[in-house]
């Protein structure tokens, strides 16, 4: 199943894209619309004992990588268990179950993944029209890891763009950002975060309202 993260909560999604039997997702989803970066970009990767600089980076919408250029070819990073991080530009990566891209320092730390990913199918009927039926099908043959994406659709199938917040909790692991887990990173102010949540009404799949959300945490 094309999947980068656990099917839990998904971010804010924009404009499905329909990918039509016979066709693969890259006939609709352009070059430039693969990568966070228009190009590569100089930057450096960190392991525990190593460090890789004057690597020329870029993340991968599609496969859920980071990408780096080797003379001509387009490879990943294969080792990833002593990963501690990847610096593109201005922006650092960390790697826990996926590559998340930090949009906050400090306390907390707000990490984002983004990707476009697969979210059902659309079966023909018996009078021919269109019906969602995603929990009756295997995707194995869709999913997006390992460039299998670029196969052939055996169905009309449904991607859409999502982003997921996450927040780095004190075991040094990223968390989904929700109240849940944010009151267990600062459990004195338990209550008066689930006041301000209330009444402000944050929706965790909004960036606005993340950012809102970690400038009152920033102020406990």
């Amino acid at each position: 199943m094309f999947i980068l993260h656990s099917l839990i909560i998904y971010g804010q999604d924009d404009e499905a894209i329909i990918v039509k039997k016979g066709t693969t997702l890259l006939d609709y989803v352009s070059p430039s619309e693969r990568y966070l970066y228009p190009e590569f970009i100089t930057g450096k990767v960190v392991f525990n004992e190593k460090t890789y600089l004057g690597i020329r980076l870029n993340y991968h919408y599609l496969n859920g990588e980071i990408e780096f250029l080797n003379n001509t070819d387009t490879m990943t990073i294969v080792d990833k268990k002593d990963l501690k991080s990847v610096i593109i530009a201005e922006d650092t990566f960390f790697y826990d179950d996926g590559y998340i891209q930090q949009i906050k320092s400090g306390h907390p730390v707000i990490g984002l993944k983004e990707a476009i990913e697969f979210k059902d199918y659309i079966k023909k009927d018996g009078v021919g029209s269109a019906s969602s039926a995603g929990s009756n099908r295997s995707y194995s043959s869709i999913t997006a890891s390992g460039g299998v994406h670029k196969l052939t659709a055996d169905a009309d199938l449904i991607f859409r763009r999502t982003k997921v917040f996450y927040i780095l909790m004190p075991d040094g692991d990223f968390d989904l950002l929700n109240k849940k887990n944010i009151c267990k990173l600062f459990p004195k102010n338990k209550e008066e975060i689930k006041s301000y949540l209330k009444s402000n009404n944050i929706k965790f799949d909004s960036e606005m309202d993340v950012l809102k959300l970690t400038e009152y945490l920033e102020s406990l």
